[in-house]
């Protein structure tokens, strides 16, 4: 059953505290408290204060709860990931015309594509995979768990007073909201909460120079491949394998073929829109492509040719008759011939169009 009261929450951030292994060892988290109102506040003042316990509510104010550490006794690292360009998905050409509140997102369990507001870390393309990390809640020395990578995030959003989209589940008292994190691929004891398109998630946009940030949290032990209803995992392939470098399998689904390049074309005099993807194969043997896809964000589709396949280290471009890509941003998916993705990418043009020209895109 999916997570109850799922939406985004449009605020401004005011101050914060977390939980340290000597606050709370079992269930910390970072507490992000934010008004709505649009006012200035009186605790602005002291935004930029750290504190050691996350405390109780602050009366005027709602309260995000931040996990900063999994409930899972085996495995209670999270997986982490910063997308400081998330300006380029196209999801911010919706964000920006939201009031300030919260917005609920409704259910869209039956639907596989990725537009709209809802997030959701595998379909939606929100950032590069092997860019996130593995890390504990608390431990000595720089750079080397969440807190030490959260916390300057949260802090510089206080102090140039950005806009924050918080997404997650509201508290049944309305006062705040949390499941600030993938609400899919669960392991047994948490496999309930699963649903697609119901992801939390930490949007910040920094409208003085148009920077948008975008903060994802997941939980090691959570599947990266999910089931497009119910959003249980379909594989045992999870996010520790995938970025934890000591334990890392050499055969992982995501790492065999890449999304290079995508032209988004304009009609030629013949009437046609001539769309291709660029695909390149950073593996030392060859890929068969048969019966592989290409999905935009609307939930259109492009079969590879049943001949299609790249050779080693080798780069093809395939033709997208049957599948559009929006000139002011899309998202790109490949999935492979048991539907697993295996690459996904993100374009936004948010002043002008980008027909006729490539998108090349970093991995």
């Amino acid at each position: 059953m999916p997570i109850k009261d799922y939406g985004v929450w449009k605020a401004t951030p005011v101050k914060y505290t977390v939980e340290h292994d000597s606050d709370d060892s079992v269930s910390p988290h970072l507490s992000l408290y934010f008004d709505d109102s649009g006012e200035p506040t009186r605790l602005a003042s002291r935004s930029a204060h750290r504190s050691r316990s996350s405390g109780l509510e602050i009366p005027g104010l709602f309260r995000a709860a931040i996990n900063i550490k999994s409930g899972d006794r085996k495995e209670s690292r999270l997986a982490y990931w910063v997308n400081h360009n998330f300006n380029q998905h196209p999801k911010v050409n919706d964000l920006t015309d939201l009031t300030l509140g919260f917005h609920p997102l409704g259910d869209r369990e039956s639907d596989t594509s990725s537009t709209g507001l809802n997030l959701d870390y595998i379909r939606g393309n929100l950032f590069t995979i092997n860019d996130g990390r593995i890390l504990p809640h608390d431990i000595e020395g720089p750079n080397n768990d969440i807190i030490d990578v959260l916390e300057p995030e949260v802090k510089q959003a206080i102090d140039k007073k950005a806009e924050i989209y918080l997404f997650g589940s509201r508290f049944n008292t309305q006062d705040g909201i949390h499941n600030i994190h993938m609400n899919q691929g669960n392991n047994r004891k948490f496999k309930r909460d699963d649903g697609v398109f119901q992801d939390g998630g930490i949007l910040i946009n920094y409208p003085d120079s148009g920077e948008w940030v975008g903060v994802f949290l997941g939980f090691a032990s959570q599947a990266v491949h999910t089931d497009d209803k119910t959003g249980h995992a379909i594989t045992s392939e999870t996010w520790e394998d995938y970025l934890d470098s000591e334990r890392q399998p050499a055969d992982l689904t995501e790492n065999s073929v890449r999304i290079k390049e995508a032209l988004v074309a304009p009609l030629g005099p013949d009437g046609l829109q001539r769309r291709s993807v660029t695909l390149t194969n950073p593996t030392d043997h060859t890929m068969p492509l048969s019966r592989w896809k290409i999905h935009n964000s609307a939930g259109q589709s492009q079969a590879l040719p049943k001949d299609a396949a790249l050779g080693a280290m080798s780069t093809g471009a395939f033709s997208l008759p049957n599948c559009p890509l929006a000139s002011r941003g899309d998202t790109i998916t490949l999935v492979n011939d048991q539907g697993l993705k295996v690459d996904g990418v993100s374009y936004c043009s948010q002043k002008k169009g980008i027909e006729g020209r490539p998108v090349v895109f970093a991995h």
